[in-house]
């Protein structure tokens, strides 16, 4: 215990230390955040430099404390790939992360790195041996590789996309780390209870700066580099007897990031976004719009990853995964039932299962009184955030998709920078073969910022569909007042002009152009 104690107050120090001198260093070689017009809320520039911070602060009072080199050099000399492993992979996703914030690279090229960095950490023994979930074991040596490789990108990628707010992957990270800092110590693991620890002083440290308004961010190689120490220490501390890692423990700590980072897949595949796009749907989006303060989301937040890293402790310490499980379960379904978070997303993904399901039986078509074809078709509306009526556009279209006989239409709206969250289906139940279907895909700008996008999916008949593309063009052209309108509608309100910075990464609202549909 004294070891932990040592290398938190250790890592603390430092991390105080750091701080303003990498920020200085951020400052001068433009390692910033820029403000944008898109979804940015912060007015100035910030530093990027939670990277360097982390790694040097975390990795220094661990490796580097008088009392801790003796049990450290020990285990190198017995096994130093650990170890090395560890530095080597901690060093790689800093620089991967650094690169991002300064070049910003594609999603996939992102993941390349990460699924590079997660492969060398697993080769330096960093890897599940087998899992036991509730009793049951599995330990199949051929797929505990890509278990293990895939449960690192799931810990960089929850706390890489929950740092959306100041201070908030920070408390997130140190509620964890202080988790599983503690199961460490329990379970005799002192080296790796002492690098949790000192990851915990450090993101202590570093908060005293991030904290709401934040003066730094940590960027995405403080973030990643938080997911992948925490990940990589959560496999060596949660063993159940002399191999087998107790799976629900690990979860339990990052239940609310999982929780986050799951959604925000479910939501983007669901509406047919990239998964890596952006958009204003994450837990601290959503408690903002319920109206609390930024510091309030930051303790509400604070109190579920307590809430679920106590039970993952508590489980640990009674030999029952139950406790863990039902901590998790506890959270989720309040989060859930207040429809706080997840509630749109789950009933998105039920109304998806409730039509596949009714894909599978038949359906019959029904006609109108004056004899003329009406097909049977499935509606569906999502608002994910915001409350301008894009009803009245939805409507139009629909009736246009209905005139024209149109297999499917869609409307996704995703403006971040005006905090609206869109999305409308139409498709009739009978649907034809794709042989026998055209598609095309409009865009819907904001001036240059890209506003959504609308889908139609028609059939292929006699009559020629360049005229159907004629009226299509005529019918928004007549729908861009209305667009307009829906955009400009409250931008002279309170919640648009307020000059505090509202989340980290972000940018505020302010003399927004008006809409324009392309032609």
């Amino acid at each position: 215990m004294y070891y932990q104690l040592i290398a938190l107050v250790g890592a603390f120090v430092l991390s105080i230390l750091l701080t303003p001198i990498c920020r200085r260093f951020a400052l001068a070689t433009g390692m910033v955040d820029h403000p944008d017009a898109h979804r940015k809320l912060h007015r100035e520039p910030i530093a990027l430099c939670g990277g360097p911070v982390i790694l040097l602060s975390s990795l220094f009072a661990a490796f580097f404390t008088p009392f801790l080199v003796v049990a450290i050099r020990a285990k190198f000399w017995n096994d130093p790939w650990p170890i090395v492993g560890l530095s080597v992979g901690a060093i790689a996703i800093v620089a991967l992360g650094m690169i991002d914030d300064r070049y910003t690279l594609r999603g996939r090229q992102k993941l390349f790195g990460q699924i590079g960095v997660a492969v060398w950490m697993v080769w330096s023994g960093y890897r599940m041996s087998g899992i036991d979930l509730i009793g049951i074991e599995i330990n199949t040596a051929i797929l505990m590789v890509p278990i293990s490789v895939v449960w690192l990108l799931l810990t960089i990628n929850s706390l890489n996309l929950i740092d959306g707010a100041d201070g908030l992957c920070s408390s997130v990270g140190w509620i964890a780390s202080t988790g599983i800092a503690a199961m460490a110590t329990l379970g005799g693991h002192t080296l790796e209870g002492a690098l949790a620890a000192g990851l915990a002083g450090s993101l202590l440290g570093f908060l005293v700066y991030n904290f709401p308004p934040a003066k730094v961010f940590l960027g995405d190689g403080g973030s990643m580099l938080i997911g992948l120490i925490l990940g990589a220490l959560a496999m060596r501390t949660a063993l159940k007897g002399a191999t087998a890692i107790s799976l629900l423990g690990p979860v339990a700590i990052f239940a609310i990031p999982f929780f986050d980072s799951g959604m925000a897949i479910l939501r983007r595949k669901l509406t047919g976004r990239s998964i890596f796009s952006t958009d204003r749907g994450h837990i601290h989006h959503s408690l903002l719009r319920w109206g609390l303060s930024h510091r309030g989301l930051l303790l509400m937040i604070n109190i579920l990853c307590a809430i679920t890293a106590g039970g993952a402790m508590l489980g640990y310490m009674l030999k029952s995964e139950l406790v863990a499980l039902l901590s998790t379960l506890t959270v989720i379904s309040c989060l859930v039932a207040s429809r706080a978070f997840g509630y749109t997303e789950l009933r998105l993904l039920s109304n998806r299962v409730y039509h596949f399901c009714g894909s599978f039986v038949p359906q019959l078509d029904v006609r109108s009184v004056d004899g003329l074809p009406k097909y049977r078709g499935r509606r569906h509306i999502v608002r994910f955030q915001g409350n301008r009526n894009w009803e009245t556009i939805w409507d139009a279209l629909l009736e246009f998709a209905e005139k024209h006989d149109l297999a499917k239409i869609s409307l996704d709206l995703n403006a971040p920078w005006l905090h609206e969250g869109f999305h409308a289906s139409w498709n009739r139940t009978r649907m034809p073969d794709d042989s026998h279907l055209w598609r095309t895909q409009l865009p819907v700008f904001a001036e240059s910022r890209s506003l959504g996008r609308l889908v139609l999916v028609g059939r292929m008949m006699d009559i020629d569909s360049a005229s159907v593309m004629t009226e299509l063009v005529e019918m928004l052209e007549g729908l861009q007042p209305d667009i307009i309108a829906l955009v400009s509608e409250g931008l002279l309100s309170p919640v648009s002009t307020r000059a505090a910075p509202l989340a980290e990464g972000s940018s505020e609202v302010s003399g927004l152009p008006l809409a324009s549909l392309p032609r």
